[in-house]
């Protein structure tokens, strides 16, 4: 059984991420649209990532023990160096970087592409995804 907070690259998710692309490299970008697009394409996450991690302090996370082997160690996978460095980049929310903090959010996702070999987001994954999401959507309340 699938579970719902599971965050699964499938097609549809890749499609959301290369959609996000697409507005970032739009060179007149219209941020109060992109900011509808993230809240409705990406805002559950945050919902998954206070589920894990209230399941994971109370040590119950049933999706992760109900999950195959394959699963379990992808719910596991550490973030690398180059996430690390997307969320520390997308605390860089001065006005005159606000397209580096947009972008961290797809650099963080994309990861040199390894976002086409990977099958689930990993727990620590959401975290830094919903960090970078938050700083996102501060920078962009600010440009309305």
């Amino acid at each position: 059984m699938a579970s719902d907070k599971i965050i699964r690259y499938d097609e549809e998710f890749i499609g959301k991420v290369e959609k996000l692309k697409d507005f970032l490299d739009i060179e007149e970008k219209d941020y109060p649209v992109m900011h509808s697009y993230l809240m409705d394409n990406f805002g559950y996450l945050f919902q998954v990532f206070q589920y894990y991690s209230k399941q994971i302090a109370e040590g119950t996370v049933q999706d992760f023990e109900e999950a195959d082997e394959d699963t379990k160690r992808e719910l596991m996978r550490p973030l690398s160096h180059r996430q690390y460095e997307m969320i520390g980049r997308s605390f860089s929310i001065w006005e005159e970087e606000k397209d580096l903090v947009l972008s961290s959010l797809w650099d963080y996702l994309y990861d040199n592409g390894r976002i086409y070999k990977k099958r689930i987001m990993s727990s620590a994954e959401v975290c830094g995804f919903s960090l970078i999401l938050m700083n996102v959507y501060k920078c962009l309340s600010k440009s309305k």
